[in-house]
């Protein structure tokens, strides 16, 4: 094997706990990514990688968390796991490796006969994710290409008599499907006890046909308001990508069965506090309720009448244990950090955070925080005063740039009132949100992970502002600091001439 190629494995393994098994698959589905991509991106298709390599691979997985099955979220082309004809061995690897670690497997389901399902449940934790998206064997057979549309739905029996715990998985496709089948596999789902069902709002690109392309905005709320009418679901059922604008702690959706769905908590309460402490994000809060037994949590929801509540409760649960509360991932506190210490580093420079479209929201209420803790830091007295750097939001063109906010300049004496653009941008110490759009791939693609270096440098051609420091994305690039294209960050900084930093 390549080298460069192992090594991307490698570190697949060891920084996101994915375990790649295999590239092949056994469906032509209309709405797959891969159909639809810019030819030449940088992207490993690798058939069914061997045992002895599997068992390499096996020993950089870290002991803690979860080993994922069949989750694209890398640069390798992931297949359906159950395809690989060795999938019995390599789980058999996988538990003698870790007898407790929790196995996470994404299937299509066309493979799950009686015999895989037994195996499965003889080898728990097993934790699987069926992507099953639509409801009937014919609309497997036109929107899949399934040559086994029979057994999925087979499968759902199955995994519902042993037990199993899984999620179900629907990509929306009511402008080709209707909206009956939508509810219809939404029914299914709920019904063979799917702990959580995920819609996705299918991605289109620049290439794909005039058939799959739609109005993303008006989809979207369409499909938002249609799963409104299926939130007295046992089931919750999720819409993605979420759209967020803050980091406040709100439940998205609680788990049957889980310690959550024990408690009084509801589908809209609002974390205050875990133990004591206020979360910085939905992430934060999930991490601190997930490490502990029997965390204290404050709380603000909705009571009888309508009314705000606020209360507080110890969520019974073992340290490690999953509470099943459903949050939306919006920023590790990690990255937080990093990007506080990037910007106390640079106070003295004019600073550029770049970040997608999908992003704007979580980004934006990231610097407020960020604005209102020097604030807090450098006048405890709460005085209309900071030292420090401007916040700056820029969205897609330099038109539509909004004013730089500065309660007070530390600088001048903090007088209290807000600079306009202009005064800022004469001033050193800014920091500017620019959003990128994906115009490499352009159609529906808003996700950063899809941001490549021409997009960046069409945005920074964009700005009326040069930067001493652009702060980007680190998914957007591979270890070696390769976008999808192929192409290093390391263009960015010759051409746009401002240093880069990877978060």
């Amino acid at each position: 094997m390549d080298p460069k190629l192992k090594y991307i494995l490698l570190k697949t393994v060891q920084d996101d706990g994915i375990l790649p098994i295999t590239s092949v698959c056994n469906m032509a589905c209309q709405f797959c990514s891969h159909r639809n991509n810019p030819p030449g991106l940088d992207v490993h298709r690798l058939g069914h990688l061997d045992l002895e390599l599997i068992e390499e691979l096996l020993q950089y997985l870290d002991p803690e968390g979860p080993v994922i099955i069949g989750e694209s979220a890398t640069r390798i082309i992931e297949g359906d796991p159950l395809a690989h004809p060795e999938f019995f061995q390599i789980i058999e690897l996988v538990r003698e490796s870790f007898p407790r670690k929790e196995i996470r497997i994404t299937t299509n389901g066309s493979f799950l006969d009686r015999e895989r399902v037994d195996f499965l449940a003889g080898r728990r934790p097993v934790e699987l994710n069926i992507s099953l998206n639509c409801s009937s064997p014919e609309e497997r057979v036109f929107l899949m290409a399934d040559r086994r549309p029979e057994q999925v739905f087979t499968a759902l029996e199955l995994l519902a008599e042993r037990e199993l715990v899984f999620h179900g998985s629907i990509v929306a496709m009511p402008h080709l499907m209707g909206w009956e089948s939508l509810g219809r596999t939404i029914e299914l789902l709920n019904g063979y006890g799917a702990k959580s069902i995920r819609i996705f709002l299918p991605g289109f690109t620049r290439y794909s046909s005039a058939r799959m392309q739609f109005p993303v905005e008006e989809m979207y709320g369409r499909i938002a308001e249609f799963i409104e009418g299926y939130k007295g679901l046992d089931t919750p059922v999720l819409l993605e990508p979420p759209v967020i604008n803050d980091l406040q702690a709100v439940v998205k959706g609680i788990i049957p069965g889980s310690p959550a769905a024990r408690s009084n908590l509801k589908k809209g309460a609002l974390i205050t506090a875990v133990n004591g402490e206020r979360p910085l994000s939905r992430v934060d809060a999930f991490q601190r309720i997930l490490v502990s037994a029997n965390p204290l949590l404050q709380y603000e929801q909705e009571g009888v009448g309508g009314e705000p509540v606020r209360g507080e409760l110890v969520l019974e649960k073992e340290a490690g244990e999953r509470s099943g509360l459903i949050l939306d991932y919006d920023l590790d506190p990690a990255v937080m950090d990093q990007l506080t210490r990037a910007f106390l580093q640079n106070r003295d420079k004019r600073i550029a955070l770049l970040t997608s479209v999908a992003a704007e929201g979580i980004m934006g209420a990231f610097l407020d925080y960020y604005r209102h803790s020097l604030k807090h830091l450098y006048n405890p007295l709460q005085q209309d005063s900071v030292q420090g750097n401007c916040v700056r939001q820029s969205r897609l063109s330099p038109d539509r740039q909004s004013a730089c906010r500065i309660e007070g300049a530390g600088q001048r004496g903090g007088t209290g009132q807000a600079e306009g653009p202009q005064e800022a941008a004469g001033r050193e110490g800014c920091i500017d949100l620019l959003v990128a759009e994906n115009r490499f791939f352009g159609g529906s693609i808003i996700a950063a992970g899809l941001l490549t270096v021409s997009d960046i440098m069409d945005r920074l051609r964009e700005s009326s502002q040069s930067y001493d420091l652009l702060l980007l994305p680190g998914i957007i690039f591979d270890n070696f600091g390769n976008d999808l294209s192929g192409r290093n960050y390391r263009e960015i900084e010759e051409e746009a001439g401002v240093t880069v930093e990877i978060i």
